[in-house]
């Protein structure tokens, strides 16, 4: 299944979390999912490029996922902020195309707004922008 496809999938899963919890149980099982979701992808890229150095971004999504797990919107918005610094920055050999997509992916999929995560603009862009 491709990006989009795992998009629609995950947003569909949103919904019914939603629709059928509606409280807080429902709110924290999707908080933790984009985080799971991010992962996901990170496993598929580290199979396809498996030369590439992932330790960084894996213990980056771990700190992550503890973080949402507890509540802690500062760590969050930090680590995801380095996050995709390290991929805008293709930190440890990742390749191009896997950068740009779990870059692409995880603004898709990660709460910025909620956070006031700061995500870096493509080189030739023009500075940073956050929401």
């Amino acid at each position: 299944m491709g990006h989009i496809g795992r998009v629609i999938v995950l947003a569909a899963a949103l919904g019914a979390v939603f629709a059928m919890g509606g409280g807080t149980a429902g709110i924290a099982l999707a908080q933790n999912s984009w985080v799971d979701e991010i992962a996901t992808s990170l496993t598929f890229y580290q199979t396809s490029y498996p030369s590439a150095g992932w330790e960084s971004y894996s213990q980056r999504l771990s700190i992550v996922k503890g973080a949402v797990a507890r509540g802690d919107s500062t760590t969050i918005k930090k680590e995801m902020g380095k996050w995709f610094k390290m991929l805008r920055a293709r930190e440890h050999g990742i390749q191009d195309v896997a950068a740009d997509e779990l870059f692409n992916f995880s603004l898709m999929v990660t709460p910025i707004q909620e956070y006031g995560i700061s995500v870096p603009a493509q080189s030739g862009a023009g500075g940073e922008y956050g929401y």
